[in-house]
Parts: structure tokens; C-alpha cells; sequence
């Protein structure tokens, strides 16, 4: 045994350095993959945390829009109410109807009969300006409600994710200062639509009124108007309230936000409107941080494109909306008339485009006086502000340029 002890002690000196090597070598090795397993459950962990924030950046959003929508229904009874009451086409209608009968007016045959002629020229304006005004108030309410509640939204989301990263629940992002907003700034916030529902909202109709009585102010009531014509005069009405005489186009800010300095005056208004006594009218940092922001956005070339998209989509619902009144037949078109509004359908990007298009196509069909298309056209305005489910809302909040807008919005940290 002491020889083979000696033996083995001997082998042992003789390659102690070899041993202390392969020692090293082996150590090394473990001690490499001990990392690498630490390491591939670190990434491994980090990936997890990145898809979990991810998971509830878009939740989050999608609820937010959600969010969007329900307000948006909830301001448009206030904001029909006022446009039904400036623009009372059935007063017009019922007066038109009583002089028919001879007991509307007094005085000669001639003062009958000019009086007549003027509620006619006032039923085509007005019948024209409330559904065409109508179409670009629900736009710009739209708008206005993604940006107010995606800026929000964002703020809520970054205090969110700083307050998980605190306790260790979730990776936080590149923010190193992230708060939300305090509940009265939010509600100041959120109250600045009531510009819009108050007194953008005439401005604009003003605007469309103008436009109308230049382009359908001339022609006659018993002129032949096709589906093409009908087309024709949308477009160049529109022409008209979205590009200024230098061809450049519209800003609708103003119909949206008071002007810089003035935002005071709106709290104040507002405030009174609800009944509220002694309110605090104050513009903190906080809340014009909030307005400045939404401010640029709204004079941003973007909002612009996205405005000029989300009309698009909306006068080809109005032209989906009309269109059975010229082609009764086309068992083709996905239309409903406004006595069948059930089948009139949500318009997307792609249905959008095909119905402009064909709509642009000269496809021959029925042909009306102007006087016979004023009832459509006035009831057309029942489904843009009135209806249930509303089609137009539900348009816009598929449209894909509204949507990326919104994103955008809401996907600013760097703000």
C-alpha cells in the first residue's frame, strides 16, 4: 500500500501543473456555463417583461380607444340639439306646407308665391348645410376626442409603469419623471370640448353655409340632378370649406381650441353652463403643458392628412347612404336608403376608396329634381348625428389614418 501510495503521490507531483491546468480549464468551463444559463434566464426574463409590456401598452390603448368612442356618442346629443335648432329645415318644410294650403301667408297672389320661392331657396341651403356641416362636425369631434384622450392615456399608462417598475413588477421604460395628471386638471382638460359643442360648431356651419350657397345657391330646383351631378356638387362644396383661396388647405383649429390666452374665459363658460358656483378658472403648468401639446397637434400637417382621410370616409358613407335613390335596382350595392338604415353598413379605408371611385365613374342612373332629393338629403342628417348604432362614429373609429394619428398620440414618451 506505501508503495502504490508513493507511486500515486509521485504521479501526482510530477503533474501538478498539468492537474492545475486541467483544474482551471474545467472550472472555467462550468463557471462559463453557470453564466450562460444565468444569463439566458436574465434574457429570457427580460423578454418576458418586454412582452408583458408590451401586452399592456396595447391593451391599454384599445381600451383607450374604446374610451373615445362612448365619449364621442355621449357629446353628439348635445351638439345635434344645437345644429337642428339653427338649422330647422322642418320649420322651413312645415311653413312651406302650410302656404301650400293658404294659410301660411296673407296678401296678394305674387307675395304668396315670392314667399314661397324664398322658403324653397332656404329649404335647399339649409337642407345641404346641415347634413354636409354635420359630416365635418362628427369628424372633428372625433379628432379632437382621440387626442385629448390618447394624451391622457399616455400620461396614465408612463405613472403606471413607473409605479410597477418602483415595486419591481414590470421593466420600466425610458422615463425618468412620468406622472399622470391630477383630477382637477384632468377634468379642466376634458372640459375644453365644450368649445366645439359651443361655439366652434357655428363657425363651421357658417363656413359650409358659405360653401353650399356658392356652389348649389345657382342652380334651379327643378334642375336634373344624377347620381354624378349630386357627386359633383359634395365635392365642390367640399373643395371650398377644406382649401382656402390660395389653394392651400383649411385649418380647423380654430374650431376646436380657443385662441392662446383665451382658455380661461372657456373654463369660465363652461362652468357656468353646468351651474357651477365660484369655479376655479386657473390655467396651471400642469394643464398648460396639456393644452400646448394638444394645441400642436392640432396644427399639425399630420391632423390635416388625417382629417382630409377620415372625411373621405365619411362622405362615402353619405354617398353609400344616397346612392339607392338613383340605382333602386342594383341588388350589387351593399347601400341602404334612409328608410332602411339597417342596411347601410361601416365603411372602411378600401370601401371607401371603391365607393369615391365609383361614384366618379359616370355609371348612368335615375335622375331627380334638386326639389325631390332635399327629403333624402335631409334625412340623411338623422344617421350621421341620431343614429343608433352610429355608423359614421363607428367609420372613424376603424379609420386606419386616425388610428396610426392615435398612436402616434399616444406613443409619445419623449414628451
Amino acid at each position: 500500500m506505501d508503495a502504490v501510495g508513493s507511486a500515486i503521490y509521485g504521479f501526482v507531483s510530477r503533474n501538478r501543473r498539468r492537474f492545475m491546468w486541467a483544474g482551471g480549464v474545467i472550472g472555467g468551463i462550468y463557471g462559463a456555463v453557470k453564466f450562460a444559463q444565468y444569463k439566458l434566464v436574465e434574457m429570457e426574463q427580460e423578454r418576458e417583461l418586454e412582452r408583458t409590456a408590451k401586452a399592456n401598452v396595447k391593451r391599454r390603448f384599445e381600451q383607450n380607444q374604446q374610451d373615445c368612442t362612448f365619449t364621442i356618442l355621449s357629446l353628439l346629443p348635445t351638439l345635434s340639439e344645437q345644429v337642428f335648432v339653427e338649422l330647422n329645415v322642418e320649420g322651413i318644410t312645415a311653413r312651406l306646407q302650410s302656404t301650400r294650403a293658404g294659410t301660411g301667408a296673407s296678401g296678394t297672389e305674387e307675395v304668396i308665391k315670392r314667399a314661397k320661392m324664398e322658403l324653397w331657396g332656404d329649404l335647399k341651403i339649409q337642407s345641404f348645410t346641415r347634413t354636409v356641416a354635420a359630416v365635418y362636425l362628427v369628424t372633428l369631434l372625433s379628432s379632437f376626442t382621440h387626442i385629448q384622450l390618447n394624451l391622457l392615456g399616455r400620461l396614465f399608462y408612463l405613472d403606471s409603469v413607473v409605479s410597477f417598475s418602483q415595486k419591481g413588477r414590470e421593466k420600466e421604460v425610458a422615463v425618468t419623471s412620468a406622472k399622470g395628471v391630477s383630477a382637477e386638471t384632468e377634468r379642466k382638460y376634458l372640459t375644453f370640448s365644450w368649445f366645439l359643442l359651443n361655439r366652434g360648431w357655428r363657425v363651421c356651419v357658417e363656413r359650409v353655409k358659405n360653401a353650399v350657397e356658392s356652389t348649389v345657391g345657382s342652380v334651379p330646383l327643378k334642375a336634373s340632378i344624377s347620381f354624378d351631378k349630386l357627386y359633383e356638387i359634395v365635392e365642390g362644396v367640399r373643395k371650398k370649406v377644406e382649401f382656402d383661396e390660395d389653394g392651400n388647405r383649411f385649418d380647423f383649429s380654430s374650431f376646436l381650441m380657443p385662441s392662446e390666452g383665451k382658455e380661461a374665459e372657456v373654463l369660465e363658460e363652461a362652468s357656468a353652463d353646468s351651474g357651477e358656483q365660484s369655479p376655479d378658472v386657473s390655467i396651471n403648468a400642469e394643464l398648460k403643458g396639456l393644452l400646448d401639446e394638444t394645441r400642436d397637434f392640432l396644427e399639425s400637417s399630420d391632423l390635416q392628412s388625417v382629417l382630409s382621410s377620415c372625411l373621405d370616409t365619411c362622405f362615402a358613407l353619405l354617398t353609400q347612404q344616397l346612392r339607392p335613390q338613383f340605382f333602386p335596382d342594383d341588388e350589387a350595392s351593399a347601400a341602404g336608403s334612409p328608410e332602411a338604415g339597417s342596411k347601410l353598413s361601416v365603411v372602411d379605408d378600401n370601401e371607401a376608396e371603391a365607393i369615391t371611385a365609383e361614384a366618379a365613374s359616370r355609371r348612368a342612373g335615375k335622375e331627380f329634381p334638386l326639389a325631390g332629393l332635399l327629403p333624402p338629403i335631409t334625412r340623411a342628417v338623422h344617421t350621421i348625428l341620431n343614429g343608433i348604432p352610429n355608423l359614421y362614429v363607428e367609420s372613424l373609429s376603424n379609420q386606419a389614418d386616425l388610428k396610426a394619428f392615435s398612436v402616434v398620440v399616444y406613443t409619445g414618451w419623449e414628451n
